[in-house]
């Protein structure tokens, strides 16, 4: 029998010298035994555990074939670095990008993306098509209401701005924006030559329309950006009536030009419109004219402050008995009237558009919301009517929003309608003011969502996030 002697093991440099040595000392094992059974099983199980161990060294080293190791080594170091680039996100296409941003959760969110780099807000800036398809997948995002309060008069020299309240929101885009924002007009405070203080007109696209009454000023503010159109004297205006109400109205979703329309009642009940468009700076007044007769003949009522800016280009005044409505095309500055529905008579209703883009009223009777249509009879020669599409209780869905009691004295109020998305407040009849819930609710699914509970009197703005300038592009 050959006495086995222990030799001298090399150190290998690769795992392929590992496993011959490996294989080479499980052979000698084998030639140095007996031929018994046993020692065969032993010598079985003890080459199956070296296996296992070749395979182990193997993962841990993450072998590759021969081959490709020698591929790897003969690679071109640019092409291998050209390669890595193609890898990275500054080498997508912009409409990979676009699809990108598509599916991120809300405008905030957007925003914030294209603060990256110059490239991200330039591919969004010029792709009206993306902003568009953008609009149409994200509700608009509702950043918090601006209260005024009904009974307050404001003295002279005595500071007096809306109170804002933000939406209660865990999105921390949305909270950015709230957070970065001058919510509290702070920027209008720099000016000490006139009084401070200042009322909410008007919200559109992102813009607060103020009046400063005692200064005779008109501003147009932008809390997100802090960005100022400009802070306008109407004095200059050959008129000593001070505007009832003033609407900010934009050519379109993405028109950077505007104009501010006033209304002024004079004491014999003729208005007149006061228009200052941003284009030229200038103002421009109309003459004073009565308004349209109504239908029926009878005197016509003061307009009450509920009223609309549309994208069809129609701004809406209401009469206070709720009968008719008063329309102007501000295109062709023509007047015209138009019947309302009985059940709008003494009921909180708001005009606005919905996802669709069809002008809607919302209205509310009691825990009944109603949803009416503008519809043309009589062919294309016939006249606008207000119908009736939908009448929908929520007493139930209110409920599981809202797990309390409400008493009969308790309604909805309907505060803004914005592309399929109504914003209302709980009341109570003849009680002013009383504590609120805010709430949204989506006209596709009629689902509520609670939004936040405050003191309400009755005279609320709600503001809505819109896109910011700098993505609009430079076509405008």
């Amino acid at each position: 029998m050959t006495t086995w002697r222990p030799r001298r093991r090399r150190p290998s440099c690769s795992t392929g010298t590992q496993e011959t040595a490996i294989k080479r000392k499980a052979v000698e094992e084998a030639d140095s035994g007996d031929s018994s059974n046993t020692l065969l099983r032993n010598l079985n199980l003890r080459v199956k555990t070296l296996e296992a161990e070749i395979e182990r060294i193997k993962e841990k080293h993450r072998l590759l074939p021969s081959t490709e190791r020698s591929r790897s080594r003969r690679r071109d170091p640019a092409a291998a670095a050209a390669g890595a680039a193609g890898r990275h996100i500054p080498s997508l296409g912009d409409d990979l990008l676009l699809e990108i941003f598509l599916r991120l959760p809300s405008l905030a969110t957007l925003v914030r993306a294209t603060c990256t780099c110059l490239a991200w807000r330039r591919a969004v800036a010029s792709s009206p098509d993306f902003r568009r398809r953008f609009r149409a997948l994200h509700p608009p995002i509702l950043l918090g209401f601006f209260f005024i309060a009904c009974e307050s008069s404001p003295t002279r020299d005595v500071p007096d701005f809306p109170a804002f309240v933000p939406a209660r929101t865990r999105d921390r885009d949305q909270a950015a924006a709230i957070r970065g924002g001058d919510f509290f007009l702070t920027s209008l405070l720099g000016r000490l030559d006139e009084p401070p203080c200042w009322d909410i007109m008007h919200v559109s696209r992102g813009y607060a329309l103020l009046m400063n009454c005692h200064a005779n000023l008109i501003a147009v503010f932008n809390p997100v950006t802090r960005h100022t159109k400009g802070i306008f004297n109407i004095v200059s205006v050959d008129t000593a009536t001070v505007p009832t109400s003033g609407l900010l109205f934009w050519e379109d979703e993405e028109s950077i030009s505007f104009r501010v329309v006033l209304l002024t009642v004079e004491e014999d009940k003729k208005v007149r419109l006061i228009v200052f468009t941003s284009d030229t700076g200038f103002w421009s007044v109309g003459r004073a004219v009565d308004f349209p007769a109504r239908p029926d003949g009878g005197e016509n009522p003061w307009l009450s402050e509920t009223s609309s800016k549309h994208t069809n280009g129609i701004l809406y005044w209401v009469y206070e008995d709720h009968r008719y409505m008063t329309s102007l095309n501000v295109a062709t500055m023509e007047f015209s009237v138009t019947e309302l529905p009985q059940c709008l008579i003494g009921r909180s209703f708001y005009i606005g558009h919905t996802k669709d883009g069809k002008t809607c009223i919302v209205y509310a009777d009691k825990f009944i919301i109603g949803v009416c249509l503008m519809q043309t009879c009589g062919g294309n020669n016939g006249v606008d009517r207000w119908v009736h599409d939908s009448v929908v209780p929520m007493d139930v869905e209110l409920h599981r929003v809202l797990p309390i009691q409400f008493d009969v004295d308790s309604e909805l109020d309907v505060l803004k309608v914005r592309d399929g998305y109504v914003y209302l407040a709980t009341s109570r009849m003849h009680q002013i003011p009383h504590e609120s819930w805010f709430l949204t609710l989506c006209l596709e699914t009629m689902k509520l969502e609670v939004l936040f509970r405050k003191t309400y009197d009755g005279f609320a703005h709600a503001y809505i996030m819109a896109w910011p300038p700098s993505l609009l592009g430079n076509n405008h």
